[in-house]
């Protein structure tokens, strides 16, 4: 008998995205408001409110924002990133989907997120697999991007995925990158 809060058999939680999940919560406190961007079809909606999370979670694209809401049993808001807002500041962002890494969108996007958490507060997202730059790279360069664009967020340390995995299963893995909340508002 399915249950919509499970994580299907094929994606347990100690799948490749554990160690980003367990960083992630490591810095909320029970209860926690959080916003789960580009929800997708609410795998990580699921996972959020099984933990005891209180969830806002917004897609943009219609089919999957109603498969997810069917999935968690909670509306999902028909919404692009870039245009969510929030009266109150939430205690952390999980983003189910990569950013797109061209600067010219993604530092506002980012200063925009930036916006919606309380200072102290976690982003936490999965970067797009690159053949032209190594995960280490790719944060340094997300590192400048947020430094010289003046964001209100710096990069906070996620244990990667451990080298002595099987090939096969490092080849979807995907690397994640977690950014907080600066102590100082944002402009």
């Amino acid at each position: 008998m399915p249950h919509s809060d499970a994580i299907p058999a094929s994606r347990p939680l100690n799948d490749q995205h554990a160690r980003a999940r367990a960083a992630f919560v490591a810095r909320l406190k029970p209860g926690a408001h959080l916003l789960n961007g580009q929800c997708g079809t609410g795998e990580d909606l699921c996972w959020l409110r099984a933990e005891g999370y209180v969830v806002t979670a917004c897609d943009a694209v219609l089919a999957d924002a109603k498969v997810a809401s069917q999935q968690s049993g909670q509306a999902v808001r028909v919404c692009p990133l870039p245009r969510m807002h929030s009266v109150l500041p939430y205690d952390g962002i999980w983003l189910s989907r990569p950013l797109d890494s061209d600067a010219a969108t993604l530092a506002p996007l980012l200063q925009q997120l930036a916006t919606l958490l309380k200072a102290g507060a976690p982003i936490c997202f999965p970067l797009l697999p690159s053949s032209e730059m190594s995960h280490d790279q790719q944060l340094h360069h997300l590192q400048q991007l947020v430094t010289t664009s003046g964001i209100a967020l710096q990069l906070a340390p996620i244990e990667t995925v451990s080298t002595n995995t099987p090939q096969s299963a490092n080849q979807n893995a995907s690397q994640y990158v977690m950014l907080l909340r600066g102590d100082h508002p944002a402009p």
